[in-house]
């Protein structure tokens, strides 16, 4: 236990222990290998670990490399298996592409083994290295806040104990329990910005500068969470709305997160900072009666704002629904039909008057429970007791 004291946070290794089931993904190299070791000490004789590797297929020695991983595994008593990443030959953004699919190939594979949470071994090296990274492009505690000890990824959870160990405490800890591991040849390969920035060397300080900001991020969050419990009004359209003067008194940091609630709440994507920073330099000085972003479309009407789904960023395709086994349509609304009904938005249906108190981009983007030509559902109204629409108004 001693180990897992000085390499893994007591509070950490307690949410590990509530976890039923936990995939560690392995490269094998030092650090990924020293939490799979770690969990396989330290987990309790009821929780299921296994080991999952991506081969990228980017170096002709990674086939090889993922065997020697699965032979650690099996000596080891942990169950591992091998995802392959097949593409393409790819000549730019390499890490980046290769991160986005191997999260991707992981995610699938969790969901299928349905596994309770993915740990990935990010140290506290790589947290100061990240923001060294991010301090030369940006200053804003959003990206300043670097790595997350717990993300989600399409549902999936991902946890990263080892944030708050260093490289070299993880391959003693290797050393000492006699575990041997990889040595990756891109960290060694100075096309990377990271293998550059650590040849220079990074103070490892910077990785407090990640867990300052990862506070202010987390306040902002609780304050927007707040404020729009208190002053956002939602209907069963799935519009809601909001004054423009209480917006405003807002700091600039809470006003992002609440932006960014609404934008999901209403089935949008979030965009990226700039491009939301735009929206709210438009709500100060507006310069026209609406914005859109994120799918999204944002509408002046006297002292507040109106905020609706986009009719045209809305998926054209018909979804059958079922009488037992809710959908969720468009990321806001909870679905139920009887058998052989269907859901599509107003938009598409001609039969269907406007509501005249909703703006006209709220009315097209309601979702319509169909049977053939009849109109069962919509939002506002249901001619069949099986024929259902939620959307969370509290």
């Amino acid at each position: 236990m001693k180990a897992a004291a000085s390499l893994i946070r007591k509070a950490v290794l307690a949410r590990l222990r509530q976890l039923p089931s936990i995939a560690v993904a392995v490269s094998g190299g030092g650090d990924s290998m020293a939490l799979l070791l770690l969990m396989k000490q330290h987990l309790t004789p009821s929780q299921t670990l296994s080991a999952v590797t991506v081969d990228h297929a980017l170096r002709n020695s990674s086939a090889a490399e993922a065997r020697q991983v699965k032979a650690w595994c099996k000596s080891l008593g942990i169950a591992h298996t091998t995802l392959k990443w097949r593409h393409g030959e790819i000549k730019t953004g390499i890490q980046a592409k290769a991160r986005h699919a191997r999260y991707q190939l992981m995610a699938d594979w969790c969901a299928k083994h349905k596994i309770s949470a993915l740990l990935t071994a990010h140290t506290k090296d790589d947290q100061a290295e990240t923001v060294a990274m991010r301090m030369a492009r940006t200053s804003s505690a959003k990206s300043l806040s670097a790595i997350w000890p717990e993300t989600e990824i399409r549902g999936l959870v991902i946890l990263r104990p080892l944030l708050s160990a260093r490289r070299e405490l993880l391959r003693g800890y290797l050393t000492i329990n006699d575990q041997a591991w990889l040595e990756d040849p891109s960290n060694a390969d100075p096309r990377f910005e990271r293998v550059r920035l650590r040849r220079a060397g990074v103070a490892l300080s910077l990785a407090g500068t990640a867990d300052e900001a990862q506070r202010k991020i987390k306040s902002a969050k609780r304050a927007a969470q707040k404020w729009l419990t208190q002053n956002l009004r939602r209907d069963v359209s799935s519009m809601v709305e909001f004054e423009t003067e209480h917006f405003a008194k807002l700091t600039s940091p809470t006003q992002d997160e609440a932006l960014i609630q609404i934008i999901e709440m209403l089935g949008g994507k979030v965009p990226e900072r700039v491009k939301r920073q735009a929206l709210l330099n438009w709500l100060e000085k507006p310069l026209a009666t609406r914005r859109s972003l994120g799918g999204v479309i944002f509408a002046l009407r006297k002292n507040s704002v109106r905020v609706g789904r986009e009719p045209s960023r809305i998926s054209g395709s018909t979804i059958q629904l079922a009488p037992t086994k809710p959908l969720v349509w468009d990321n806001r609304f909870l679905a139920t039909g009887p058998k052989g009904s269907t859901i599509t938005f107003k938009a598409k249906v001609k039969a269907l008057k406007r509501i005249k108190n909703l703006p006209a981009f709220v009315d097209q983007g309601l979702p319509v429970i169909m049977a053939g030509d009849e109109v069962l559902a919509t939002p506002h109204f249901s001619h069949h007791q099986k024929a259902k629409l939620t959307f969370p108004t509290k």
